[in-house]
């Protein structure tokens, strides 16, 4: 009975051992099947090569053909408008302001007392009497030149009285000088545009209390180069624009030596017209002598590379930089001279970031 039960255990445990055998080849033949199908699957679904970061993208540039011709240049030049006369008005002594006799945006005459000083009527009180003693003392000159002819009088007596008159005079011409600091008269006549005082208060010498103004003509003034300077001549009319309105305007004066920091040349230009005003902003157009037979080329197409000038020409869409001569420069253009000809293809901005032998692709 003993050797049944063992039997059957031993047959039990083979049959269990057989089928963890049997389970672990078909979990073999599982995983090898899915490793097939993933290989299987990248194979045809394998991602795209990457692009090579080493091959040179071609640039989009805008182009121009050059093409030779007779430029006559035209510049403008922008300046502000001003009044052709005005003047800070101050006083030369210390005091108190008695009277003012105007008040911002009046017009004035020439020669219009317009404010006055309390010390005015002193220094008035004492130059009339300043000038009576010399009116007085001017009669005894006289009375005593007859009595020196007739010989009644001494020699020195004589000359003590013509001594005196001097002195009288130079002392009435000081008290009128000091009568004429206490109050302030217009320059020219036009318009007081600020008055930097009210009566009551104190005043010191060169301080501004006033600015007197006349606008019934304007200046602009503009700074140009050289080149410009070479075509004009005093008195030629000039046209000028501002907020639309185009005006003629008369050059009166201009710089003929270069400022030493800019290196340009102020002009003044005379206008007189009704719809211009102070403070507006205006441009003067100058034509510069006609330039025959030449190449104008954009400012934006000539690159600056250690003192020389540039532009790159597309030659079988590679770009060629070549070096060029600048004869004048007028608005936001170039005069260029050099090794160029007619329908060379130039590059005409955006050139800081070109270089020679560069593929490019031209812009429609």
């Amino acid at each position: 009975m003993t050797e049944y039960i063992n039997l059957k255990e031993d047959i039990l445990a083979k049959f269990k051992s057989y089928k963890y055998f049997r389970n672990q080849a078909q979990l073999s033949m599982l995983a090898l099947g899915v490793f097939i199908s993933i290989s299987i699957f990248l194979v045809i679904f394998q991602p795209e090569p990457e692009a090579n970061v080493n091959r040179p993208i071609p640039v989009v540039v805008d182009v121009m053909k050059l093409k030779i011709e007779d430029i006559a240049p035209v510049v403008n030049y922008t300046g502000r408008l001003e009044p052709s006369k005005k003047a800070e008005l101050k006083f030369e002594i210390n005091g108190r302001l008695a009277k003012k006799l105007i008040q911002p945006g009046e017009l004035v005459k020439s020669g219009q007392t317009i404010l006055i000083l309390e010390e005015y009527y002193i220094y008035k009180k004492l130059y009339e009497l300043a000038k009576k003693n010399y009116e007085l003392q001017t009669k005894e000159v006289e009375r005593m030149a007859i009595l020196d002819k007739k010989s009644l009088l001494s020699k020195s007596q004589y000359d003590k009285t013509i001594q005196k008159q001097i002195e009288l005079e130079s002392s009435m011409y000081r008290s009128q000088q000091d009568y004429q600091k206490t109050f302030i008269k217009a320059k020219f006549s036009g318009v007081i545009n600020e008055l930097n005082i009210e009566e009551g208060d104190t005043v010191s010498p060169n301080i501004v209390v006033a600015n007197l103004i006349d606008a019934s003509s304007l200046d602009l003034y503009v700074e140009v180069r050289g080149d410009v300077i070479d075509a004009l001549k005093l008195n030629m009319i000039i046209e000028v624009t501002s907020n639309n309105f185009i005006s003629e305007g008369k050059l009166i004066s201009f710089q003929t030596s270069p400022s030493l920091q800019t290196y340009t040349h102020l002009l003044r230009i005379r206008i007189k017209d009704e719809k211009l005003r102070s403070g507006m902003l205006a441009s003067a157009k100058f034509v510069l002598p006609k330039i025959n037979k030449s190449f104008g080329v954009p400012v934006s197409s000539v690159l600056s590379d250690n003192g020389k000038k540039f532009i790159f020409i597309v030659n079988n869409k590679k770009l060629e930089k070549r070096e060029v001569k600048l004869l004048a420069r007028f608005d936001e253009i170039y005069v260029i001279g050099g090794n160029v000809k007619s329908n060379d293809l130039i590059v005409t901005k955006d050139i800081s970031s070109l270089a020679e032998g560069q593929d490019i692709l031209i812009s429609k």
